[in-house]
């Protein structure tokens, strides 16, 4: 599937899939992460759970990644860190 409104930041330290687009996807299984994730301007955002092993791919190279998911409103589908 392509995912629009991705943003990649190579200065983040997670991968972040919106709820949103996480539904879009079909709910596939999360697993479970108790934590919450603090924002870059100290707010927290709610961790549904983690995506394992989500395909990405980018100019037709391939890699695997874990991606977290969080409730709430984002202004992207899908940040790529």
């Amino acid at each position: 599937m392509v995912m629009a409104a991705t943003i990649i930041d190579e200065g983040a330290s997670v991968s972040i899939l919106s709820s949103t687009a996480w539904k879009a996807l079909g709910s596939p299984s999360l697993l479970p992460e108790m934590r919450n994730l603090r924002d870059f301007d100290k707010g927290t955002s709610r961790l549904l759970g983690i995506l394992p092993s989500v395909p990405i791919t980018l100019r037709r190279k391939t890699v695997h990644m874990n991606i977290m998911v969080v409730q709430g409103p984002l202004d992207y589908n899908l940040l790529l860190g």
